[in-house]
């Protein structure tokens, strides 16, 4: 993951998004995050969190077979991250949120 992240960050993006939910645990977060070898970028962790209800309506919504599992909805955030509630919310206007944290940072 380390180094799929350098060769983004050393791309010619401006902005590189990437989402896991094994991020949520700080020590393999730090881990991904010391194995980068690009330079001159910016980290801004967002977690983002909705209610049992919703995030099992999205689930069925999807088609998924599977039992909702809700064991990472309830783990805390990262201490630096920046917690988004998304219920309510059309994908759009998180991404809005999003981008107002990044323009202010």
């Amino acid at each position: 993951m380390s180094f799929i992240l350098s060769n983004y960050l050393d791309s010619d993006f401006e902005y590189v998004f990437f989402t896991s939910v094994v991020l949520t645990d700080p020590g393999i977060r730090e881990g991904i995050l010391n194995g980068i070898t690009a330079k001159d970028y910016q980290v801004i962790g967002f977690t983002l969190t909705c209610s049992e209800e919703t995030l099992k309506k999205r689930h069925d919504k999807r088609g998924d077979k599977g039992e909702t599992n809700y064991y990472w909805l309830h783990l805390p955030p990262c201490s630096e991250d920046i917690v988004i509630d998304t219920d309510h919310k059309r994908i759009g206007d998180i991404v809005k949120e999003m981008m107002q944290h990044i323009n202010r940072s």
